[in-house]
C-alpha cells in the first residue's frame, strides 16, 4: 500500500498563501453562503462545549467548539474546524481564540491538509457580515460605529468596507478608551482612514448606517437606539438590547437552524422559549438573497437586522483556496498519515 501524505500550514504559511485577502475571502464566504441555501453541503450540527454552568459563565471561562462539514460546488472538500477561546487569554498575553482546519479528501475520506486556522477563523466571521453589507445596507451608506475593538471588529471593519466603499465616517466604541485608541490609530492606518475612538455609544456624533457587535460582554451593549430608519445592525457576538431585533424591518441569518441551536442571542433565547414569532425572519438563511430569490434592502428607510452564528464551511470555503495555492507553490510541511 502507498504511504499516504497530509501537509501541514503554519500560521505563517497561511498568511503567505492569502488568508487575510478579504476580496478573496468575500468571494469564498459569498458562494459559500449560497451552497448553504442551495443544500450542496452537509452540515452536522456545531458541537459546542462550554466551561461553566451557563452563558454567563461561559463567557469567562471560554469554550471549544467543534464543526465538521462538507461544501460542494467549486470547493468540493470535506473537513472540521477546531477552535478554542478564551477571553482570559487575553490578561496572559495569548490571542483569545486558537484553531485548527483539518481537511479531507471527500471520495476517499482521508485527511490531506491540517492548517492554523485562526486567521481563516477571524477573516470568514468578517467576511460573513461584509456579504451582509452588500445586500442589506443601504448604497450610499457613509458612517459605521463598531462595539468592541478587539480583533473581530478589525476584520468585520476591513469587510464591511471592502463591500461598502462609500463609508466615509468611522468609529469604534469600547469601555477602555486605550483599546478603542490603539484600534482607531491601528485599522486608520492599514486602511487609510480616520477612526474616532470613543467609550460609549452616545458619544458618537453622526446617525451610523450600519452597526456591528462584536463583543464578549455579559450585558446589552447596544442600546434600543441602533434601531433607526437606514441602519444595518450586525450582532456577531455579545448582548444587543432585548429588544433591538424585534424592531428589524427585515431579520436575515446565515442559518437560522444554527442561531437557534447555539442560543447565545436573545432573538433565539426568546425563539426557543415561544416568545418570538419566527415567520418574522425575512431569510432564515442569506443564501436565498444571494442566490436571487428574495431582494435585500429595498428601502434606505428598513432597519435590517443580521444575525451570523458561523458555520464551518465558511472556514473550508478559505481554507480549500489556501491548501491548493500551497499545493502549486509548494508551501508547508508533508508529514506521514
Amino acid at each position: 500500500m502507498e504511504s499516504i501524505g497530509m501537509l501541514y500550514l503554519s500560521g505563517e504559511d497561511v498568511k503567505k498563501l492569502g488568508a487575510g485577502d478579504m476580496r478573496l475571502a468575500l468571494e469564498d464566504v459569498e458562494e459559500a453562503l449560497k451552497l448553504v441555501y442551495q443544500k450542496d453541503v452537509i452540515i452536522p450540527e456545531k458541537i459546542a462545549m462550554g466551561f461553566g454552568k451557563s452563558i454567563e459563565e461561559e463567557s469567562v471561562k471560554g469554550r471549544i467548539n467543534a464543526m465538521p462539514c462538507y461544501l460542494g460546488g467549486r470547493f468540493h472538500i470535506a473537513g472540521i474546524k477546531w477552535i478554542g477561546s478564551n477571553p482570559l487569554n487575553l490578561e496572559r498575553g495569548l490571542p483569545r481564540a486558537s484553531a485548527l482546519t483539518i481537511l479531507n479528501d471527500p471520495d476517499t475520506k482521508f485527511p490531506v491538509c491540517v492548517m492554523n486556522g485562526a486567521d481563516i477563523s477571524a477573516v470568514r466571521t468578517g467576511a460573513s457580515s461584509g456579504v451582509a453589507a452588500k445586500y442589506l445596507a443601504k448604497q450610499n451608506a457613509e458612517t459605521v460605529l463598531l462595539i468592541g475593538a478587539g480583533l473581530q471588529n478589525k476584520m468585520q471593519l476591513e469587510a464591511i468596507y471592502c463591500a461598502r466603499p462609500s463609508l466615509k465616517y468611522f468609529y469604534v466604541v469600547d469601555i477602555n478608551r486605550e483599546a478603542a485608541e490603539r484600534f482607531a490609530a491601528e485599522m486608520g492606518q492599514k486602511l487609510g482612514i480616520s477612526i474616532v475612538p470613543l467609550t460609549d455609544y452616545s458619544q458618537c456624533d453622526r446617525i451610523p448606517d450600519v452597526t456591528v457587535n462584536a463583543t464578549s460582554a455579559p450585558v446589552p451593549v447596544v442600546p434600543i437606539e441602533a434601531a433607526h430608519a437606514g441602519n444595518m445592525h450586525v450582532c456577531v457576538g455579545g448582548l444587543d438590547h432585548p429588544e433591538l431585533y424585534q424592531k428589524a424591518d427585515k431579520i436575515v441569518c446565515d442559518s437560522w437552524h444554527a442561531v437557534k441551536h447555539r442560543p447565545v442571542c436573545y432573538m433565539a433565547q426568546d425563539a426557543n422559549a415561544g416568545r418570538f414569532d419566527e415567520s418574522r425572519i425575512y431569510a432564515e438563511e442569506i443564501g436565498q438573497i444571494i442566490a436571487g430569490e428574495k431582494p435585500g434592502r429595498t428601502d434606505d428607510q428598513e432597519f435590517c437586522y443580521y444575525k451570523p452564528v458561523g458555520m464551518g464551511v465558511l472556514d473550508l470555503a478559505i481554507a480549500v483556496r489556501i491548501y491548493r495555492k500551497a499545493l502549486e507553490e509548494k508551501v508547508g510541511t508533508w508529514l506521514e498519515y
